[in-house]
């Protein structure tokens, strides 16, 4: 008879490993890498109350399901209380709207997942353990699949963070909602037939993306709950012919590799935080650029030319070579001409600086870089040439991994302590925060935690 791993499917693979991760075997580094995800994306998320996009979220939330819900869930920076799929797409937008979440490989996982396991655990009454249990284990999958498969997706259109962020958040709502091994293994066949989220809006500078992460959580949550309900999903829902390989890769290359070194390999290690509020992928062409204009001491006045050369796949990303026009910072954030001319201009990185859309300074600078997609330079990584009027160059070069982000408990509670100040969130309320999150393991429920964003900044 063939052995059980040689008909083993991508979604009993993957369910399985959901449904037998346990707390007491994630090793402390992996719990503590969770804990420092949830500050990140917690501290990040009240510090985006004031943006425009999550004020539009809560109120879509609050419209669609009325604000008097006894046993519903919070709202966070509102307090209003919702049904459990209106407050997941509230909370994961408000998550990402500044655009500086974790990234694990192409995937903002903890802007979905996050705020699926926390308004989960306020209505279901879990433990502080389950939810760190759930959120790694959905950080594992969404991993897991980002990893093996980014590299074929991403090229065709689709955006890692949608479709494979609602297969993690499904995992991590089957742990939460306690479903046996099998409902579990259901509900991920459901995120792979939901699963879906495209790339344009990068290109044009549009709020798709904005939004699709709040959609992924909610329908996470939602294919736990069908498969909970008796809900009955594709066997092959990952590898069939009309299934989720097919459709989104094109290929059924590297589906041996998803989920095989689960439980040995642990992929949220690999999540990194973004010091700016811009494209992950713009994140070192920017640390680049500081360091040659504060080392140099460049005057933008005198740059002749910029050239930022970046990894093919990031550099031909829709929205990255873009040089405008501008009308709206969903695209100002993504461009790296005028992220680096903004670096060069003002020689800081700011969301207030990001929506100067006319700014001549600016668009001048704009017009005279240009992304250069080079194969030798790694994923994460740029090199950047900076000629002056008089003839003169200054170069820099950073070839680094995701890890180079991997910032340790006490840099990440720095940033959202920074982020916080800038946008007026009451540092007692991130301390508080940040103090729930650190002794998460030992609360009996989260709704200390809840309660407290739940509350105005």
């Amino acid at each position: 008879m063939p052995s059980q791993k040689s008909t083993e499917t991508i979604r009993q693979r993957l369910g399985r490993f959901v449904y037998r991760c346990s707390f007491d075997n994630i090793p402390p580094q992996v719990i503590e890498k969770g804990k420092a995800s949830l500050i990140n994306g917690i501290g990040i998320g009240i510090s985006c109350h004031d943006i425009e996009s999550a004020k539009m979220a809560r109120r879509l939330a609050k419209s669609e399901s009325g604000t008097a819900r006894r046993n519903g869930a919070t709202i966070f920076c509102d307090g209003s209380k919702v049904s459990l799929l209106s407050a997941a797409f509230a909370n994961s937008c408000l998550f990402h709207s500044r655009a500086q979440e974790d990234t694990l490989g192409t995937t903002h996982a903890g802007t979905i997942i996050i705020p699926a396991a926390l308004v989960l655990a306020e209505r279901n009454g879990n433990s502080g353990k389950e939810v760190l249990e759930a959120i790694i284990a959905g950080y594992e999958i969404a991993g897991t699949l980002d990893r093996n498969l980014s590299a074929f997706t991403t090229p065709r259109g689709f955006r890692a963070s949608t479709i494979f962020g609602i297969i993690g958040c499904a995992a991590a709502a089957s742990k939460l909602l306690k479903l046996s091994e099998e409902q579990t293994i259901t509900a991920l066949g459901f995120a792979a037939s939901f699963a879906g989220g495209t790339l344009e809006c990068f290109a044009a500078g549009t709020m798709e993306w904005r939004f699709g992460v709040g959609v992924a959580s909610r329908e996470g949550i939602g294919c736990a709950m069908i498969a909970k309900e008796g809900g009955t999903s594709a066997p092959l829902a990952f590898e069939g012919k009309a299934g989720y390989l097919s459709a989104l890769a094109n290929t059924q290359q590297n589906s041996q590799n998803i989920g095989k070194d689960l439980g040995k390999v642990w992929e949220i290690l690999n999540a990194g935080f973004k010091p700016y509020a811009s494209c992950a992928f713009n994140q070192t062409p920017l640390t680049v650029a500081l360091e040659l204009i504060n080392k140099n001491k460049i005057d933008y006045k005198q740059v002749a030319h910029i050239n930022v050369r970046m990894s093919p796949y990031e550099a031909n990303y829709p929205g990255m070579a873009s040089k405008g026009p501008f009308s709206s910072i969903e695209g100002t954030l993504m461009s790296t001409p005028f992220m680096v001319a903004l670096a060069c201009v003002e020689n800081n990185i700011t969301l207030a600086g990001e929506c100067q859309f006319d700014e001549p300074r600016i668009l001048g600078l704009v017009k005279k870089t240009d992304v250069i997609a080079d194969d030798s330079m790694p994923r994460y990584s740029a090199g950047i040439e900076i000629t002056m009027n008089d003839g003169t160059k200054y170069s820099k070069e950073m070839k680094v991994e995701m890890s180079y982000y991997n910032f340790d408990m006490p840099r990440v509670i720095k940033l959202v302590k920074g982020i916080a100040a800038e946008t007026g969130v009451s540092q007692d309320k991130v301390a508080k925060m940040i103090s729930l999150v650190r002794k998460m393991d030992k609360l009996p429920n989260v709704r200390e935690l809840t309660q407290l964003l739940g509350s105005c900044p």
